[in-house]
This record gives structure tokens, C-alpha cells and sequence, in this order.
């Protein structure tokens, strides 16, 4: 796509310097679009030639040109020549390479202003830079593979779909984020649960640029994530017991399945286990032992009771953690490999994860045995009680308790009144006086 691209040298004569200067500014026309700024550069008002937007060189024009005064006006053209070749680069590597410019592009270009963040692997890789600073401190490092991941399948589908290795991101339309999710089902062949989060942070990428003024509307506004039914939320009873009776072979499974049960009576996924210290315990007035813990993902503060089996697991791997930890916890790979290892040795018939975990928490532990979901939603570090909800299924056993509650409740609380009528239904339930009744009632109301 070939455009009506000019460029423009001028002095703005209204802003006269005390030296007696005027600045030189650049100005880009494209397809009728224009951008302004200023090249930083400046000159006396009766030196500039606005007919080729350059300075005097010949001292017939002016009368007043020195030699030395001729260098400086030569070193200024061949400044602005400079800049002119800067931008017709810009118009041609856009042109392309993206298939995509505009004036405001260019203008970015020239002045050497943020230029990077133009195109939407480039703002990628600047969001990447910074986030890889604070793996760590605030944020984690699974968390920046799979931003790192999703600019990989970015970058792979603007060669498979547009023969381009980056996209400016003022050509997004809705039509690439739906060819993107298109590529991940039918060419990579994933499941809805495995690219949505690509999507996720694909999109972040175009909020992003809205904070930043590279663009004035997000592209992906209107865009909906496709929900996947999620089976096995949380264990049930008889799994549970299951995993408790269990007589795993390896000690690496024994330990596994502690710290998945450990889990299962607080609530506390993989990453917080791993940083839980002897200080997050705190003892109670009455004896009762507390965890007082900030999340690692969203910082809210959690507070859980320690029951008698997660007692036990600690004193049990007393010792075991390194640096005050209370805990070994492998990494994630390891720990995946070991739980897949005890659903199939234990028959659950589902994958474990410690996402299960804190579902089976809330679900299982808390929610079955009567404890209110505001108290499950401050245990699990909840800032929406609408979180809790995705975690805290009503099981078909809380529910008929529940009910067997509300018949003993009311039960000889409430009584049907006697209004002295004798009945006067009959064969099936039909009443064949209701119609007459119903117009006795109504010449009544008119008398």
C-alpha cells in the first residue's frame, strides 16, 4: 500500500527567541493526515528560504552571509537533509515491513520518540524487559514465561498468516484477534483452555497501549473469552479418603501428597507453601495455632485456623525447609509429575492440582460443613466474594443438610389457616363452580 507521504520544513515566525532566532519545525503530511513537531533546531528569520524549507546558503539572497556563517547554514541544511532521509526510512521500512504507516508513525521516527512502541511485538518486548525486573520481587516467574510464551505464538502467527514479523498496532482489528484464536484451534491444534490465556495477554498488550496514548480505542473492546466448563473442580469425599488411605510407595509421593493435603485443610496453593515460614505462624491466646499470610499473587492478607492434620504435616517435616521455611516444596514440573502419578495409582479418575486443592478447601473442608462463604472468601485472600463463588461448589450433600436444617427450623413454626371452607374439589381436581363463583364475586363488586 503506496501513500501520499510529504515532508515539510518551516520556521514558526511567532516565536521569536531573545537571540533573535525563530525554531525549525517538521511537518508530515500522509493521505491528507498532518503531524507536527519540532526538529530542535534554529535560525534568524531572514536567513530561511520557505520556498525549499531551507536555509540561505548564497550570500546574494541575504547580502550578510560570512564564511563562517555559511559553514553554520551549510551544517544546519545537511541536519535537516538528515532528518528528511530519517523519515522517508521510516515511511519505507513501515511500508514494508507492516504494510502500515502514518504521519504520527514518521513523526516518531524523526524525533527518535518512542519508536519501539509502535508495533505490538516491539511494545511486547518493552512490557517483557521491565516485567523480568521485578520476577522475585512482586511478580513470578511462571507468570513472565507465559508472557514470553504468548510473543512467541504471536510472533509465529504473523509469519504463518501475513508473511510479517511485527504489526503496528494501529492496524489491530477485532478480525485479527479472531484469525489469532482460529490459528491456536485449527493449525496448532490446542484446546480452548490451553490459548485463552494467550488471548488474555494479548489483550493486555492493547490496554496498554490506551494507557500510553499510542492508541485511541482498543481494537479488542468488544471481545469476549470463550468460558470452558471445567470438570472436577475439587474432590469429593470418597476421592479424598481415598488419597488419605492411600499407600504410596516413594517417600516423593508420600511427601507430594502431604503438601497436597496440607493444601486441601488451608487453602494455600503451590506458591505461598513454598514461601511459608516459621514467622507466618502465630499462636492465639487460647492455644489455637493461626496462619497469618500476605498472598504472593494479590497480596491480601489471609488468616486460616490450623486443624489437626495440617498440625501434624508440619511437625511431621519439622526441620525439612531451609531458611526458616516450614516446607520442601519441588518445582512445579516435578510436583505435576508426582501428583499425576498418585491420581492414577489412587484411582481418582481425575488430575490433581493444587488450583484442586483450593477448591476442595472451600468446597470440601469449609463449605460442606457450614462455615459462611464471606469466611472462605478472607481465609482464600479473596478481594470479590464473586472469586469465592467460582471456587465453592454447592455440593448435592450440603444442599440436602441444608434443607434437612430449614424442615426442623419450620417445622410446627407455621400453620395453614382454617377459613371454615369445606372442600370442594372433585374428580381430578376439577372444580366445576369456580367459573360460577368467580362471577358471583364479581356482580358483588358491582352492586
Amino acid at each position: 500500500m503506496r501513500s501520499t507521504f510529504k515532508l515539510l520544513f518551516y520556521i514558526n515566525r511567532l516565536k521569536i527567541k531573545k537571540n533573535g532566532r525563530c525554531p525549525i519545525m517538521g511537518r508530515v503530511t500522509l493521505d491528507g493526515k498532518i503531524s507536527q513537531y519540532s526538529t530542535g533546531l534554529e535560525i534568524e528569520p531572514d536567513l530561511w528560504d520557505a520556498k525549499v524549507g531551507k536555509a540561505f546558503t548564497d550570500g546574494r539572497k541575504t547580502g550578510n552571509i560570512t564564511g563562517e556563517k555559511r559553514n553554520e547554514l551549510n551544517r544546519l541544511n545537511s541536519l535537516l537533509e538528515a532528518l528528511e532521509e530519517k523519515a522517508k526510512a521510516a515511511y519505507k521500512r513501515n511500508v514494508d515491513s507492516y504494510g502500515f504507516v502514518s504521519a504520527e508513525i514518521i513523526k516518531n521516527a524523526v524525533t527518535g520518540k518512542s519508536d519501539v512502541k509502535e508495533t505490538l511485538l516491539s511494545l511486547f518486548d518493552e512490557h517483557n524487559g521491565e516485567y523480568a525486573k521485578r520476577v522475585g520481587i512482586d511478580r513470578t516467574r511462571h507468570s513472565y514465561v507465559r508472557y514470553l510464551t504468548t510473543r512467541k505464538h504471536i510472533f509465529n502467527f504473523l509469519k504463518f498468516k501475513y508473511d510479517l514479523e511485527d504489526i503496528p498496532l494501529r492496524s489491530l482489528t477485532m478480525k485479527f484477534m479472531t484469525d489469532f484464536t482460529f490459528y491456536f484451534s485449527t493449525v496448532l491444534r490446542l484446546k480452548v483452555s490451553a490459548y485463552n490465556d494467550y488471548l488474555i495477554l494479548l489483550h493486555k498488550m492493547t490496554r496498554l497501549a490506551l494507557k500510553k496514548h499510542i492508541l485511541k480505542r482498543d481494537p479488542f473492546a468488544g471481545h469476549k473469552i470463550e468460558k470452558v466448563p471445567v470438570n472436577h473442580r475439587h474432590l469429593n469425599r470418597e476421592q479424598f479418603e481415598k488419597l488419605l488411605n492411600a499407600k504410596l510407595p516413594t517417600y516423593r509421593l508420600c511427601h507430594t501428597r502431604d503438601l497436597f493435603v496440607f493444601s486441601v485443610f488451608t487453602g494455600i496453593g503451590r506458591a505461598d507453601l513454598a514461601n511459608l515460614t516459621e514467622d507466618n505462624i502465630v499462636t492465639k491466646e487460647d492455644g489455637s495455632k493461626w496462619i497469618h499470610i500476605a498472598r504472593q499473587k494479590t497480596k491480601a492478607e489471609c488468616h486460616i485456623k490450623l486443624l489437626d492434620i495440617p498440625l501434624r504435616i508440619i511437625e511431621k517435616y519439622k526441620g525439612e525447609g531451609k531458611d526458616g521455611r516450614l516446607f520442601y516444596v519441588p518445582q512445579t514440573c516435578n510436583l505435576c509429575r508426582s501428583l499425576k502419578i498418585i491420581a492414577e495409582q489412587c484411582c481418582l479418575g481425575c488430575h490433581l492440582t493444587f488450583y484442586q486443592a483450593r477448591h476442595s478447601f472451600a468446597t470440601l473442608i469449609c463449605l460442606s460443613n457450614g462455615v459462611p462463604i464471606e469466611t472462605i472468601s478472607k481465609m482464600m485472600g479473596h478481594y470479590s466474594i464473586r472469586t469465592t463463588q467460582i471456587y465453592a461448589e454447592i455440593t448435592n450433600h450440603k444442599v440436602s443438610r441444608d434443607l434437612e436444617t430449614l424442615s426442623e427450623n419450620t417445622k410446627g413454626k407455621y400453620a395453614l389457616p382454617d377459613d371454615g371452607m369445606p372442600s370442594r374439589v372433585f374428580k381430578c381436581g376439577n372444580y366445576s363452580g369456580w367459573k360460577k363463583e368467580c362471577a358471583s364475586n364479581d356482580e358483588t363488586k358491582i352492586k
